[in-house]
């Protein structure tokens, strides 16, 4: 049996013709309409590595990335990690369909189980996330309305659920901040990450 890949040279391998920057006019559109934000940027696979550890990421996790790209971060956190679920919500279709046809190639290598990770082409502020128990947002170019609106769509979910965000979040009910490190991003080295735990659902 050959061995697993090192996750991090896997998404370097696979993703690196592949880049989310171009939006065509109907994909912007379509993000407009929600009053999110198609900038793009990612997480860096190191980091990646680095937040599933600061996390303790297990068994009884299900991963949402919302706004998930081209889906290197639900990726390598499902092949590196034996969590319950990793899934990917992207409004972008060019993003989601690279998205899907990675996730394909990883299944192909017998490297994630097929229920266990997907992605969904969908605008998350509607998409169902129930079972999730760990959200990451990187939302660094969300408005601070638009971010206020997220935390009160997330409150709806179970006590106990954190919210990994790259932009820190108005003092509101439901939310407390449980940590603050940094990660390296595409945009920014050593960029503040913050930690919220859901103590009172709405």
């Amino acid at each position: 049996m050959s061995p697993r890949p090192d996750p991090r040279r896997l998404i370097r391998r696979l993703y690196r013709q592949e880049h989310g920057y171009d939006v065509s006019d109907a994909d912007e559109a379509r993000v407009s309409a929600t009053r999110a934000s198609s900038t793009y940027g990612e997480l860096l696979p190191a980091a990646t590595n680095k937040l599933a550890t600061h996390l303790a990421l297990g068994k009884r996790d299900t991963f949402y990335d919302l706004g998930s790209g081209l889906g290197k971060v639900v990726l390598q956190l499902a092949v590196s990690r034996p969590m319950a679920g990793c899934f990917g919500i992207e409004l972008v279709r060019s993003r989601h369909r690279v998205a899907v046809g990675m996730l394909r190639r990883v299944q192909q290598l017998g490297l994630v189980r097929t229920r266990a990770c997907g992605f969904r082409c969908s605008d998350f502020m509607r998409a169902r996330i129930g079972d999730a128990t760990v959200v990451y947002s990187c939302s660094t170019a969300f408005s601070t309305a638009f971010m206020n609106e997220l935390a009160a769509r997330l409150a709806t979910l179970d006590h106990g659920l954190r919210w990994v965000t790259t932009q820190d979040v108005d003092d509101n009910p439901w939310f407390r901040l449980e940590s603050i490190f940094r990660l390296d991003m595409s945009w920014r080295r050593r960029s503040k990450v913050h930690v919220y735990r859901l103590h009172q659902p709405r």
